[in-house]
């Protein structure tokens, strides 16, 4: 019988909680926009943390009910949350810039989630997470990035697209290179300029996908080597590991 361990990208819980006023579901009543209640000092953070951790345990419970339908063991639980920095911000000033936390609940609440739950340092959670997923743990997760660009069993954890998603090592690799074109708008990863995740796939059809394909179509386009390897960098997944740390993505055969 196959042990899986459950691994939670827990940077979205943190959002979901500080930007939520109801504990139970934790997913009733998401805000937009600033919450003018999250400066206050006096604040109770109790029903916080016990809203995060009733979502840990959600996902627990969910794991377990897939552990009976196919016969697995439940391994290990991590809940793995981001460093305060880590080595994107070092290779790309950029990246994230504008998303940095304006919630003081936010603050309060990743703060006390860094002292009880896996940090590794100047390493973000999805390294982590995507890891232990291809070594065959259960991913939780509301990030398409991770769920459709890592091999593995993901659950999409987002309230409204609760369901389990089997990723396969083709269909990731080929995600992974569409983003390497197209970069990341929410996190601030310029990529190509103009292309989109479709027209990154139409690229990839009409130029070929090996790296050197991907390197003449920066090259034709006016961008260098090096911007084409910062770029890769940046959305790559599987340049984290226990043993080693970070050690950043090298273009093949150099």
């Amino acid at each position: 019988m196959k042990t899986r361990d459950i691994i939670i990208d827990a940077d979205h819980i943190l959002f979901l909680v500080a930007h939520s006023k109801t504990y139970q579901s934790g997913f009733d009543e998401i805000l937009d926009g600033d919450d003018d209640w999250g400066d206050d000092p006096k604040i109770d953070m109790k029903p916080y943390k016990e809203h995060f951790k009733s979502i840990v345990r959600d996902y627990v419970e969910t794991a377990e009910v897939e552990s009976i339908c196919y016969n697995w063991n439940i391994g290990k639980v991590r809940v793995v949350i981001s460093d305060k920095r880590n080595f994107r911000y070092d290779i790309y000033p950029e990246y994230k810039a504008k998303r940095a936390e304006k919630s003081e609940i936010l603050s309060k609440l990743k703060k006390w989630a860094m002292k009880k739950y896996q940090v590794e340092p100047n390493t973000e959670a999805d390294d982590v997470v995507a890891y232990y997923v291809r070594k065959g743990g259960l991913g939780f997760t509301t990030d398409k990035d991770l769920f459709a660009g890592v091999a593995g069993i993901w659950f999409n954890s987002h309230y409204k697209h609760r369901s389990w998603i089997k990723t396969s090592e083709k269909d990731a690799e080929h995600f992974f290179k569409m983003q390497v074109l197209a970069g990341d708008s929410v996190d601030e990863i310029p990529a190509l300029s103009g292309v989109g995740l479709p027209t990154a796939k139409k690229l990839l059809d009409k130029h070929g996908d090996s790296w050197d394909d991907i390197l003449r179509i920066y090259l034709d386009r006016g961008y260098t080597k090096e911007y084409m390897v910062t770029m890769t960098r940046l959305v790559c997944m599987s340049q984290w590991t226990p043993k080693h740390g970070v050690r950043l993505w090298e273009f093949p055969n150099e």
